[in-house]
Order: C-alpha cells, then structure tokens, then sequence
C-alpha cells in the first residue's frame, strides 16, 4: 500500500450504421503487447457501493493493457482497463487520438474494479454533482491512444495458441440465481515466433471484482491474476470479464475478514483464476496459419431510464441524447483464428450470455463485457423489473437494450455461418 504522492426505438428503427466487415488474407500473424499505469495521482470519488467514497490509498496500481494484432490486411487493437467502466464518449475519445490502428477496430473494456476511480459520475460527493476528475480522464484517454500507436508500431511475428475450459470452482457465484452461472474460462496466448517466449496471455471470465470496499484504491482480484501469469513467464496479462451482471460476483467466504476488507480471498481468486489460465494454455496447440476477420454494428438504444435522462442534462453524466431521446452505442464481432469474440457495452445477465454463447460458431468463444461503452445492466425484457432484478433494473438504460443488443450481435454472427 502507499500514500497518494504520485505524480433505445423499436428494434427496426434502431441501427443507425451497417455492418462493416473485413476478411483478411493469410500473411502472417504479428502482435504486441504493453501496459501503463493509470492510477489517479491525487485522491478520486471510487466508483461502486455508494456516493461519497473517496480514496485515502493505493493498495496496487491500475493500469490499461493493450494488445494489436494484424494479419497483413485486418489491424485490432484490444485494450482492458482496471476501471469501472468506459463509456462510449470517452471510448470515441481515446479512437480519435489513434492513427496506427483502424479507429472502429479498437475494443476497449473495463475490468469493472468497484476499487477504481468514477469514470460514468455517479460516485460524486452528491447524487447531482459528478465525481469525475475530468483532467485525469482526459490525460488517461490521451496515454492510452498513445500505447495503442506504439504498441501497434512494435508488432512482431507471432504464433497463436487458444483455450478454454469450464466448471471451475470457488471463483464466481451467482447470488441472484445460483443455478444459473457460466463458468467458461478462455485463454488467448500469443508468443514471440522467434524467442518462442508469450508476449501476452489473454483471459476471459466472468465475475464482478467487488470482493474490497474500503478507501483503497486497487484493481481487485485481477491484480493477483495479473501477477500471476506474468510471474510465471506468461507475458503481459489482460483481463476481459464476461457476462457477470445480476449479480455474479467473487465466491469466497465473508466471514474471515471485516466486510470490504478481505484482502486475502482477493490474492486467491485472482491466483486461482491464473493458475488455471496458465493450466489450460499449457498444452494448447499452436494455430496453424490463423487470420482475422471483424465486423462492427453501430445502433441507437431507447433510454428509458429517467434518473440517466435527468443525470445527462445536468451534465453528471458525460455524452449527449440523440434527438429521439435515445443513445448510441455499438457491438462487435470477430475471429483470431477459430478463436470467436463478441463484445456487450455494459453487464449482460448470465443467461444472456450462455444464450449468446449458444449461437456462437468459433472455438474458444469470447464474451467481453463492459466494452465499448458502459450502458449498466443488460437484461432480457421478461427479466426487467421483476422483483428479483429491481436492482439491476434500475442501473440499466431499459428493457429494450437487450433484444437489441442481440439482434444486432446475431445477424453479424449468423453472416458467418
């Protein structure tokens, strides 16, 4: 630990872009790897559990990590960050400052630290007054498009190993319905073709990294993951959650520290999480001559939420209304080799997810959450409003985004079948 001293419309009507998709040629696979800190400088408004919560410490540092892939004819660039969560406005943001890597072809997520500085403004010292420290967003944004360009500017030849495996025990739960949780863990590495050494091992599950809640600042379990891996010689690691929304959250056992502080079940999830990562990369094969390929689907979603509506005029929430009183948000497709990925801009249920899964056609297959936009809960329509989901509800921008969001993310994958 250490003081702060550091310097939705009817579905019909909702797109408003067509699907962009490219195919790309076997040239050879390149990519790179990188990482920077992102830790505030100074105390932040954490974003999670209730308002006013400013930090006093930094128990680890957050950072942003990238990794650009090309083929010769398609460029991506996919970037975790040990936040909240990234709006699209300041995703459109980060894309604008990028010249190295197609600008709709960046993904960047947020990991969903409950640890981490508010990036959305509704963790602010009142429920009307922002708690985003707009100059260190904006310089952040500003760090990460540069480590886009030269993480992309360093790509090398690479070989593509894949995973996944399922039913891991004591790290995720579902505490809304326990019966219901996909436990699917996939694994992306990429190794230096020459050294033959990883230059990133990429991970995907899904879980809420809420198991702290006090007035540190940390990335929560996927700081232990991180260690982890990197310590074991897997290269840079990157963390991707999935569909973790209502409500699946760290496994572990409450009782053996003060509530927000059990930072001793942290350390396990997050090595168990990369042990188990780092098991099932271990005897992948490498990928025989594996390609991109990426499609990208922009479309409006109705807000219905009237405490967002209210949030955005007073200008709590960044971005603006579209003229029909919706908002714009986007998903995307694509394959690294036979390794399939979709990408949902805010907290699918987990039966969205396994639904999703379910029409997937590649192997492994990708879910990352919380990418290219932050739009809260996304539930499916019969779900909305239950009394079991009041919550999530609420946090959500309405019943609509749901059917949306699917429709939208099928009939990209159903382009591929």
């Amino acid at each position: 630990m250490r003081l702060f001293n550091v310097p939705t419309a009817a579905i019909a009507l909702s797109i408003v872009a067509s699907i962009c998709t490219i195919h790309s040629s076997a040239d050879g696979l390149r990519a790179a790897a990188a990482k920077i800190d992102i830790t505030p400088p100074r105390p932040a408004y954490l974003a999670g559990y209730s308002i006013a919560r400013k930090s006093e410490a930094v128990h680890d540092h957050l950072s942003a990590r990238c990794v650009v892939l090309d083929d010769g004819t398609t460029r991506i660039a996919l970037v975790s960050c040990d936040l909240i969560g990234v709006p699209r406005f300041n995703t459109l943001l980060i894309r604008k400052q990028i010249s190295r890597v197609p600008q709709s072809q960046v993904i960047i997520g947020g990991t969903h630290t409950h640890s981490g500085p508010d990036t959305l403004g509704m963790w602010g010292p009142t429920l009307t007054v922002s708690g985003v420290d707009k100059p260190w967003l904006e310089d952040t944004c500003t760090k990460i498009a540069r480590m886009v360009d030269a993480t992309a500017d360093a790509i090398k030849p690479v070989t593509l190993r894949l995973a996944e495996t399922s039913g891991l025990k004591r790290i995720s739960k579902n505490i809304r319905l326990p019966q219901i949780l996909d436990t699917h863990l996939s694994v992306l590495q990429l190794q230096d073709e020459q050294t033959k050494k990883p230059l990133v091992t990429l991970v995907n599950y899904a879980c809420h990294p809420e198991i702290l809640n006090n007035r540190q600042m940390t990335a929560d379990f996927p700081h232990w993951l991180y260690e982890a891996v990197e310590a074991a010689g897997g290269g840079e690691c990157i963390y991707f959650n999935g569909a973790q929304g209502g409500m699946v959250t760290a496994d572990f056992d409450e009782s053996l520290a003060p509530r927000g502080a059990n930072w001793v079940e942290a350390e396990r999830i997050g090595k168990q999480l990369g042990a188990a990562a780092l098991k099932v990369i271990a005897d992948a094969p490498l990928v025989t001559a594996p390609t991109l390929s990426f499609a990208r689907q922009v479309f409006s979603v109705p807000l219905a939420n009237r405490r967002y509506r209210a949030l955005i005029n007073m200008k709590v929430f960044s971005g603006t209304l579209l003229p029909d009183g919706s908002v714009e948000t986007e998903a995307s497709w694509f394959k690294i080799g036979p390794a399939e990925f979709v990408t949902i801009p805010g907290e699918a249920l987990p039966n969205v997810g396994i639904f999703l899964r379910a029409h997937m056609q590649g192997s492994p297959r990708f879910q990352l959450g919380l990418t290219n936009d932050f739009l809260g809960y996304i539930l499916a329509p019969e779900d909305f409003g239950v009394d079991l989901y009041g919550y999530e509800s609420g946090q959500s921008v309405g019943p609509e985004i749901e059917p949306i969001l699917v429709k939208n993310l099928l009939q990209m994958i159903d382009a591929k079948r």
